[in-house]
C-alpha cells in the first residue's frame, strides 16, 4: 500500500504521537488513506510499523451509535480474530489489535500493515492501477487457477465469521485486497464486524446494498452479508454489475431521475438480474457490458446457476441466497472443473459444452463432488474427504505414466491410499505412484472415490 506525505487538511500531522489503550506510544509517519469513515496513518511503535484508523467526529460518529459502536470495537478487539473450535483462524481478516486512547471529540484503532502485492479489489475489477504520477498499469492474473483460489479464501474467511456468530455489515470493494499471483486475500475495515441481528447503524455502499437494506426495510446482517459477497464474487470473475444492464443504463440516463433515483430503482425497488435465463428485463448491452458477455460463457454452469439463484430468487427470499459454506462448495467444485490442456488453462462443464480430452479421468465422491484429473493438477487435503475445507495444502499431485493415455496419482497424503481394480486390492505407499484407470475405487481414509 503506497504511504502518502501528510497533507494540509488531515487530523493529525507527522510526528503526532497517538497513545494506545495498553500505554503503547505510537508516531505518525505517514498518511495511508482517507474514507467516509475517517483516516488512516502509517505508524511506528516500539515493536514495529502497524496503522492507525482514525475515525471522523463530525462526518462520522455523530451519525451512528458512537457510544456502542466503541465498546463493540473493545470487545473485537479483546475477542480477537474469529476463530472455530478446530482452530481453524480467519487469517485473512486484518482485525483490530488495540484501540487508540479518545482525543479531539474522537477515537481510533491500531491494525497491522498490507504486506506488499495485494491490490485493491477496485483495482482487480478494472484489471488496471492508476499509478500516482497519472500512468496506469495492466493487471493480470497468474492464472484462472490463481483467481477462484482468490474467491475461496474470501469466502472461507466470512464462512468463519457467520460460524462465530458475527456479521460484517459492510462489505463493499473498499475492504478487500488481493495478491494477484499466489491467491492470497486481505480484508480488512473489521470495526463494523457486529454480532449478528446487532447494527449500530452502519448501512454500507448501496451498490452492494442488499435490495431490502435498500428500501430501508432492514439493517444489515448475515444474510444481507450473503447477498454482499455475491456481487463480490460477481464482479471478482465477470468484470460487470450483476444489476448492470440495459434497462439500469436507460434509468442512469433518464432526465427525470437523479442519480440517487436510479440507483434506488436499479439496487433497491427493482432490481433485474442482468443476466437472468427468463424474462430477462435488464440484459446486458454486447458493447458496454462485453466483459459480461463473454465470461458469462467462459466459466462453469455451477458458477453460474448459484449467481443466478442469489440474483433472481435470493431478491424476495433471503433464504435462497448461498451461505458462505455453500459458496465454498461452488468455488471448490469451479477450480476442479478447471484443466490444464496443452499448457493452456480451460474451464469445462461451461455452457458451451465441450468434450473432456481423452486422457482425462474423474474422481467421483460418494455425494456428488466430481474432480477433473490431467497431469499437473495438485490434489489439496480437501480432495481426501468431500466436507473437508481446506483447499490450500496439497497431498498429492496428478501426473504422466509411462502408457499412452494413461495418467497416474503420486500420493503425498502422508498415509498409504488403498484401492481397488479389476477385483483386486492393492496399496499405494506414501509417495508412491498408482496408475487411475477406469472403474478402480480410491480409499482415502474411509472415503471411497471413484474413477471414470
Amino acid at each position: 500500500m503506497p504511504t502518502y506525505a501528510i497533507r494540509k487538511g488531515y487530523t493529525y500531522e507527522t510526528g503526532h504521537r497517538f497513545m494506545t489503550q495498553h500505554g503503547r506510544p505510537l508516531e505518525v509517519t505517514g498518511f495511508l488513506g482517507r474514507g467516509g469513515q475517517g483516516e488512516v496513518y502509517r505508524v511506528r511503535g516500539t515493536d514495529g510499523e502497524y496503522a492507525v484508523k482514525w475515525y471522523h467526529a463530525a462526518e462520522y460518529l455523530e451519525h451512528i451509535q458512537s457510544g456502542a459502536f466503541y465498546q463493540n470495537l473493545a470487545r473485537n478487539v479483546e475477542n480477537g480474530v474469529p476463530t472455530l473450535s478446530s482452530g481453524d483462524a480467519a487469517t485473512q481478516f486484518i482485525w483490530p489489535l488495540d484501540l487508540v486512547q479518545p482525543a479531539d471529540g474522537s477515537f481510533g484503532y491500531v491494525m497491522k500493515l498490507f504486506p506488499e502485492g495485494y491490490e485493491p479489489l477496485k483495482n482487480v475489477f478494472m484489471l488496471r492501477r492508476k499509478n500516482a504520477d497519472g500512468t496506469v498499469t495492466g493487471l493480470t492474473w497468474k492464472s484462472w487457477f490463481t483467481c477462484v483460489t482468490a474467491a475461496l479464501n474470501i469466502v472461507r474467511a466470512f464462512e468463519i465469521l457467520h460460524a462465530s456468530g458475527l456479521s460484517y455489515q459492510d462489505l463493499n470493494d473498499g475492504g478487500i485486497s488481493l495478491n494477484m499471483h499466489d491467491g492470497s486475500a486481505l480484508i480488512c475495515d473489521c470495526d463494523n464486524v457486529s454480532p449478528d441481528k446487532t447494527n449500530l447503524g452502519i448501512r454500507g455502499i448501496m451498490t452492494y446494498m442488499a435490495p431490502e437494506v435498500v428500501r430501508g426495510e432492514k439493517l444489515p446482517d448475515r444474510l444481507t452479508d450473503q447477498y454482499s459477497l455475491a456481487v463480490i464474487l460477481f464482479r471478482l470473475f465477470l468484470h460487470g454489475h450483476p444489476m448492470a444492464g440495459r434497462e439500469s443504463r436507460q434509468l442512469h440516463n433518464s432526465e427525470r431521475l437523479s442519480q440517487f433515483q436510479a440507483d434506488q430503482l436499479i439496487y433497491g425497488l427493482k432490481p433485474h438480474y442482468c443476466l437472468a435465463s427468463h424474462h430477462n428485463a435488464n440484459p446486458p448491452d454486447p458493447v458496454w457490458h462485453a466483459d459480461v458477455c463473454r465470461l458469462a460463457l467462459t466459466f462453469p454452469l455451477r458458477l453460474m446457476d448459484a449467481f443466478e439463484q442469489v440474483f433472481t430468487q435470493g431478491i424476495e427470499d433471503p433464504s435462497r441466497r448461498l451461505t458462505a459454506t455453500e459458496w465454498r462448495r461452488v468455488l471448490l467444485e469451479v477450480r476442479d472443473s478447471l484443466l490444464l490442456v496443452d499448457g493452456k488453462e480451460q474451464f469445462f462443464r461451461v455452457r458451451r459444452p465441450k468434450p473432456l480430452p481423452e486422457s482425462c479421468r474423474t474422481l467421483v465422491y460418494p455425494h456428488g463432488m466430481r474432480v477433473l484429473c490431467m497431469p499437473g493438477k495438485i490434489l489439496y487435503r480437501c480432495h481426501l474427504d468431500e466436507y473437508g475445507t481446506d483447499f490450500l495444502h496439497p497431498v498429492g499431485k496428478i501426473i504422466p505414466t509411462s502408457r499412452s493415455g494413461v495418467i497416474g496419482l503420486y500420493n503425498a497424503t502422508g498415509a498409504p491410499v488403498r484401492f481397488e481394480a479389476n477385483g483386486r486390492e492393492g496399496v499405494c505407499p506414501d509417495h508412491g505412484r498408482l496408475p487411475l484407470l477406469p472403474g478402480m475405487r480410491l480409499f482415502f481414509g474411509g472415503t471411497g472415490v471413484s474413477v471414470e
